[in-house]
């Protein structure tokens, strides 16, 4: 049985964060990712620099697209089902769209993830934290 992975939200939308990763597109370090402070060339970058400077802003829907593909090749990759839900298209008929919609109307901001039917974070999409959960699901 697959962990099922929803992550609601309005693909195009702006969401903006710290990235302190120096070096996320050298593939050869191993924290290349956003939020990485792990590898020797962000520790020595994050004390250096303000984090003004870092300030990123990307859409949704490549958030959700870098998570996807993270998992994709992890070894998790077998054991997920990961989707999007646009939130402008979703009807809110089940149960777990219905919670989502309660969620928003209480001021939580999309996206929303929803990971084995339990909301588990607004605002964002974390790779680490959700693959974390994924393997906690199925330990």
């Amino acid at each position: 049985m697959k962990i099922k992975i929803n992550i609601y939200g309005n693909k195009n939308a702006i969401l903006s964060g710290i990235d302190y990763c120096a070096s996320r597109n050298d593939l050869s370090c191993p924290g290349h990712n956003p939020g990485c402070l792990n590898c020797p060339k962000c520790k020595s970058s994050s004390n250096t620099s303000s984090t003004s400077d870092k300030l990123t802003f990307m859409k949704t829907k490549d958030l959700y697209c870098n998570l996807k593909n993270f998992l994709e090749i992890s070894d998790v990759s077998e054991d997920i089902d990961i989707s999007f839900v646009e939130l402008d298209k979703a009807k809110f008929s089940d149960g777990e769209e219905i919670r989502v919609k309660h969620i928003i109307e209480k001021g939580f901001e999309p996206p929303i993830t929803v990971i084995d039917g339990i909301i588990r974070y607004c605002g964002g999409i974390s790779n680490i934290l959700v693959y974390k959960d994924v393997k906690d699901l199925l330990s």
